[in-house]
């Protein structure tokens, strides 16, 4: 049994409880006969209060016609608590009836928990729908920084989360090493590159080229292994080499 259908068991036979409550204060004359009002069971927000709590008697007031804590305290002394999953109920507030679970219920729980293994909090809810995550745009022209760390952990769990869900899901992730934004770095590391063997004067720096810092430290780098051989070579060569010692 999955742990959530032991909330769904649970708010359930709170139903049941009540129900059968209501049912044997009519057969004392505690209650009036008449429809039975909807009502509601939840969990409520403050857990401390009780695991599960209801609104039957400030919803029953109307067809019961009588004062929420009285319809309370009757449903509570026919409640027949002894076999359920409920240790104790009690009243609150304006007529809230809380439910408290006992112990062998969260034992329960846990012991499926460890049975589901790697399967456990699985559900078919997607069906086998096709889903599609695109995630990261690595971009090779500058350094990593965290929103590129926060895209791909994101990114991998939704497909995750998805995948436990039951789609089936295809990652999409990008590297852009090609085109305009490669041809723009190779220019940077080239201008870079020349500026080391003839000066920052004498070569200037592209308008829109990368102006990080970086670019100068890999230009100095492949200086620093290479030497000048690159200036023999032609304009595009020059890019050529200098882009693929970059990005091998």
């Amino acid at each position: 049994m999955m742990v959530q259908d032991f909330v769904k068991d649970a708010a359930d036979q709170i139903r049941e409880l009540i129900l059968g409550s209501i049912e044997k204060a009519r057969g004392s004359g505690l209650l009036p006969e008449g429809e039975l009002p909807a009502f509601v069971v939840e969990i409520p927000g403050d857990t401390t209060h009780g695991d599960f709590a209801t609104n039957i008697a400030m919803a029953g007031a109307r067809a019961f016609k009588m004062a929420p804590p009285k319809i309370a305290a009757v449903i509570l002394e026919n409640l027949a608590l002894e076999d359920s999953h409920f240790s104790k109920a009690e009243m609150a507030g304006p007529g809230f009836l809380n439910f408290f679970l006992k112990e062998q219920w969260f034992a329960r729980v846990l012991l499926s928990v460890t049975a589901m293994g790697k399967d456990f909090g699985k559900t078919d809810v997607g069906g086998g729908k096709k889903v599609m995550v695109e995630f990261v745009s690595a971009n090779p022209t500058g350094p990593m920084h965290m929103g590129n760390a926060r895209g791909g952990a994101i990114g991998d769990c939704l497909a995750a989360a998805l995948e436990s869900c039951g789609h089936k899901v295809t990652r999409e992730f990008y590297v852009n090493d090609a085109g305009n934004q490669i041809e723009k770095f190779g220019i940077s590391l080239q201008a870079r590159y020349l500026q080391i063997f003839k000066g920052e004067d004498a070569i200037p720096f592209p308008e829109d080229g990368y102006q990080g810092e970086d670019i100068k430290v890999l230009a100095a780098r492949y200086a620093d292994q290479h030497g000048d051989k690159l200036l023999a070579l032609t304009d595009s060569e020059q890019k050529q080499a200098l882009v693929v010692f970059v990005l091998p």
